[in-house]
């Protein structure tokens, strides 16, 4: 993995430099039972909420896969 520093660019949770999926599976393993925040999230067509709900969303799914698996 590269890191984006000294450069970054804001970018959707789904398109950047790392695995979320990953993420969601670390947080699956240790039972991690706290919230998580989406932070800098870019506009979309809708507005500010929209790019908010879609994060959400997207993390919301990727921790309902990584459950599933563990669940297995």
């Amino acid at each position: 993995m590269n890191a984006p520093l000294p450069h970054f660019v804001e970018t959707f949770v789904d398109d950047g430099y790392v695995d979320m999926y990953k993420v969601m599976r670390a947080f699956r393993e240790l039972n991690f039972d706290g919230a998580m925040i989406p932070d800098h999230v870019p506009e979309m067509v809708g507005g500010s909420r929209a790019g908010t709900a879609y994060t959400i969303a997207y993390m919301k799914a990727l921790l309902t896969r990584a459950n599933e698996e563990f669940a297995a």
